[in-house]
């Protein structure tokens, strides 16, 4: 029955049922847009008839290039340091034989640039893979030492090389078939490598994105992802590629599968839940930190993002988290509202030996006494101004006797115009405050009197004006 009437209606029938259909059913919707977008029969359409060969080719050229370099001839007249000052011969060894390395990848990344030149877009990829390989098999001189990690030194300047690479890929429209072949050849060498590997994968991710302009091209690269399971090794890419063909929909569907898997892609999807959705937000937030994941990378946006009222213990566990890297009077304020009394003073304890934090917090909680206690003890050249701070801001009267006494003890023994603008840094704190302002402008006078040979120290208290 169904066969008669099939056959018997028009097209235009079949047309608006289609419609209908399509209309009410969200999984048929999303079921023609992946037939409608997949590529059908894609064939390889290679410039060389064996990959491999003109791969393990390439490579070893390159590689004989690499083991050539004699580190021991480099000229020092040809070399000018990338930065101005004094540095350690074997530094500056080091950095000129990295120059070098880099100098000889660069001259194989122009033979990527000559093969986009003339349009052989695959061999542009083969070759990059070629430099890859090389960098991972080379053996550079043994005989000399400049560069402790001679594959990872070799790997970040092919890296660096590739990063001012992109705008020419971004700028080359490549043809389907040619795209196709990229990624299906770049996907096999992985396995061929390491299928449990992503670091070669997410080598070329950037460079395989930047060949992407239109949901078409998208298509094609997301259907070679998937045909070749690599989606969990390129999940940053796998979902940006759904963004281009389905919109935030799509994408927000993807990531979710794999956030746990890229810090890039996490923090992507947090940056969007972070306007649209503070629940999805504080769900992901807590899930990875539960988990342990990306806390360096988030912690200082969960502090922003999220609300302490709303999950106290989490807040509590970021703040802690932040202040362990970077004591600041922000984060301890926190501690104080999260945390008990009882257990802030068994926290206090941690911080003994980070004696400007200890001080800070000290005086946070009005332990004045104690503050002042461990700044006499405690400070010296380096932390001066970081532990007498909170002591003038807290007690100035009794601050200001300790400064006096720590700076003229220091002034005995210690040198130099970096010591001495820290000195000048706490005194002009110190008279900038109204209640010490003339015991601190006697505490100046007689350090300048008791030190005059030190034209130094005297230019410094000039320049921050407190003489």
């Amino acid at each position: 029955m169904f066969d008669q009437f099939f056959q018997q209606a028009s097209d235009q029938l079949k047309l608006s049922f289609l419609n209908t259909i399509l209309e009410q059913d969200e999984q048929l919707k999303e079921q023609f847009i992946n037939f409608y977008l997949k590529p059908k029969d894609k064939q390889l359409a290679l410039t060389v008839t064996d990959p491999g060969d003109f791969i393990l080719a390439s490579k070893d050229l390159i590689k004989t290039d690499l083991e050539s370099i004699k580190f021991d001839e480099l000229d020092w007249n040809d070399y000018e340091l990338a930065h101005s000052g004094y540095i350690p011969e074997h530094e500056a060894l080091e950095e000129m034989a990295e120059e070098e390395i880099s100098r000889v990848i660069g001259i194989h990344v122009a033979e990527v640039e000559r093969y986009c030149s003339i349009k052989h877009f695959d061999l542009a990829f083969l070759y990059m893979i070629s430099i890859y390989k090389a960098c991972l098999d080379a053996k550079l001189n043994e005989d000399y030492y400049e560069v402790p990690d001679p594959s990872l030194t070799m790997l970040n300047a092919f890296e660096n090389h590739l990063e001012s690479f992109l705008p020419i890929f971004k700028a080359i429209q490549i043809p389907e078939d040619q795209l196709y072949t990229i990624a299906t050849v770049l996907f096999d060498q992985h396995t061929e490598l390491d299928d449990e590997d992503s670091s070669f994968l997410l080598f070329f991710e950037a460079c395989l994105y930047s060949l992407i302009h239109s949901g078409s091209e998208a298509s094609i690269l997301l259907d070679v992802i998937e045909e070749k399971n690599k989606a969990t090794h390129l999940p940053w890419l796998y979902t940006e590629l759904h963004k281009k063909i389905g919109g935030i929909e799509s994408y927000e569907k993807a990531a979710l599968k794999y956030y746990q898997s890229s810090v890039h892609l996490a923090l992507d999807l947090l940056d969007l839940y972070k306007s649209t959705d503070s629940n999805k937000f504080r769900n992901i937030a807590k899930q990875l930190w539960n988990n342990g994941l990306f806390r360096q990378e988030s912690a200082e946006l969960y502090f922003d993002v999220l609300n302490p009222n709303e999950d106290p213990s989490l807040y509590l566990e970021v703040t802690l988290h932040l202040i362990k890297w970077n004591f600041s009077k922000k984060y301890y304020k926190i501690i104080q509202e999260l945390m008990k009394e009882e257990d802030r003073m068994m926290y206090l304890k941690t911080l003994q030996n980070d004696h400007p934090a200890y001080i800070t917090a000290l005086c946070m909680e009005g332990k004045i006494n104690g503050a002042l206690l461990h700044a006499l003890h405690h400070t010296n050249r380096w932390n001066i101004v970081e532990t007498m701070t909170p002591c003038l801001e807290h007690a100035p009267e009794q601050a200001i006797v300790i400064l006096g006494q720590k700076v003229e003890e220091l002034l005995l023994d210690e040198r130099g115009r970096n010591f001495y603008a820290r000195v000048a840094t706490i005194l002009k704190i110190a008279k900038d405050i109204s209640a010490i302002q003339l015991q601190t402008e006697v505490l100046i006078n007689r350090i300048v009197y008791a030190n005059g040979r030190l034209s130094a120290l005297k230019g410094e208290l000039r320049v921050v004006g407190v003489i």
